[in-house]
């Protein structure tokens, strides 16, 4: 996959179908693989820029201290090497977490923004949750930083169905996720605190939540809702914390009509 220099370091991104733009911000541990259910239905009317945040997939991995603020200009440094001047902004968890920071760094830059299970700060439960992952890590490795994670992802029903298949991709996750980048990204996860600026916030947002998702509990999408004045709510049923695995016909639609409402921004 291409990668581009931005400032000090090179991110890996892949550009797909034609249309207006739309980027897809990973979660925690993610790469941009974790968008492939998205690759041919939004590809049909719009042009996807997937890519791994430093430390992510890809990307390079430098040994420092990382934060939401830095994640938001190496995106729009991005975005300014692709000769993309504005876009649509879709955020998983973390990576909703930055297009937060982005949207409000960069209005001129954000078309219509959708938020999938995140929050607008990181209270106490989930900060215990992520200093687990962080401690499991340091202590056990990667093996053990997943198993303590898997739990919190998906819903029941889900995780039972493909609990076989999560296992094994356990092996190309580790891979992706060393533990110091896993530590870096995590530690920069739980500084994230929005609560008195996600109000600012101009852009036509969806905020889309698991029901299930027992991470970021419906109450953050409802925080976000109340302070983001245009905003709009949808709680998927049966579903965890990751809609685009888990429910992505559905999740695809609702995002996809979204956006179409928005294009017009572009």
């Amino acid at each position: 996959m291409p990668r581009v220099r931005i400032d000090s370091i090179e991110l890996q991104y892949e550009i797909s179908g034609s249309g207006p733009p739309v980027v897809f911000i990973n979660g925690l541990t993610m790469d941009l693989n974790g968008w492939l259910l998205q690759v041919e239905p939004f590809g049909r009317n719009y042009r996807m820029v997937r890519y791994d945040c430093r430390g992510q997939g890809g990307s390079d991995r430098p040994d420092m201290e990382y934060s939401q603020e830095m994640h938001a200009e190496d995106l729009s440094l991005l975005l300014e090497k692709l000769e993309i001047p504005r876009a649509h902004i879709i955020g998983l968890s973390n990576g909703g977490m930055i297009a937060q920071h982005f949207a409000l760094r960069y209005p001129e830059k954000t078309g219509a923004l959708v938020l999938v299970d995140t929050c607008s700060y990181v209270d106490t439960l989930l900060e215990l949750i992520i200093t687990s992952w962080i401690k499991s890590a340091e202590a056990g490795g990667g093996g053990l930083r997943y198993d303590v994670a898997l739990p919190y992802l998906f819903s029941e029903e889900f995780t039972k169905k493909n609990l076989e298949r999560m296992m094994a991709l356990k092996e190309m996750n580790l891979a992706l996720n060393p533990v110091k980048s896993v530590v870096s990204l995590s530690k920069a996860s739980m500084r994230h605190d929005l609560r008195e600026r996600v109000s600012e916030i101009k852009a036509p947002t969806l905020i889309i939540a698991g029901e299930e998702d027992i991470l970021v509990p419906v109450k953050y999408s409802r925080i976000l809702r109340e302070k983001i004045e245009n905003s709009t709510l949808v709680i998927l049923k049966n579903c965890g914390h990751v809609p685009p695995i888990e429910k992505p016909d559905e999740f695809n639609r609702i995002v996809m009509r979204f956006l179409n409402d928005h294009d017009n921004l572009l």
